[in-house]
């Protein structure tokens, strides 16, 4: 019998060097690549990006590694928006919003419930300890991209209806959803 998703064990762990091979692999999986901007790099380009962000030498980015039962499905990464500005042209931005990049790799994963879990549970256990002053958590998936659109609302990110031109593809946009809690901070 298939347990059910939220009857599965989820842990997050912060990336290390040797998850490199595992993300470049979901990266290249067709349903990562359609969305997902590094689907061409090689293995090499992958650890010189990602390398720095794994021994913390480029503090803005955090990723993390996402498991099921122990099995490594996907990742994670979360940044300061104020630091990332130049993605939000002309929003103004709370101080110490959270904003997040998620995939699942795993493709035995997708289509199955998993994606609000997941991200429901890493802004509650992760970012809640990880920054408690953080007043919003945004996400901004390309509006086409229809299953993550929904696994975020079901999450409770809220459309703000706002579309962000994607710097990476011009004449693309980017759909700025956002989840935030009553009172000033997650605490």
């Amino acid at each position: 019998m298939t347990a059910r998703p939220r009857d599965e064990q989820l842990s997050f762990r912060p990336m290390v060097r040797e998850d490199l091979p595992d993300l470049h692999a979901w990266l290249q999986a067709p349903h990562v690549a359609e969305w997902w901007d590094d689907a061409s790099e090689t293995i090499d380009g992958v650890e010189a990006k990602y390398r720095e962000r794994t021994e913390g030498e480029h503090p803005p980015v955090s990723p993390w590694i996402m498991e099921i039962e122990g099995r490594p499905i996907g990742f994670v990464q979360w940044y300061r928006v104020e630091d990332e500005a130049e993605w939000y042209p002309g929003v103004d931005i709370p101080p110490n919003t959270i904003a997040l990049d998620i995939a699942i790799g795993d493709a035995a994963y997708v289509g199955q419930g998993h994606g609000r879990r997941l991200v429901l549970e890493f802004v509650h256990h992760v970012l809640r300890t990880t920054v408690p002053e953080c007043p919003e958590v945004w996400i901004d998936p390309d509006p086409r991209n229809e299953r993550a659109v929904r696994a975020y609302r079901a999450a409770g990110f809220h459309d703000t209806g706002i579309d962000l031109p994607d710097p990476e593809h011009p004449g693309h946009v980017r759909r700025l959803m956002t989840m935030s809690w009553a009172g000033p901070t997650f605490r």
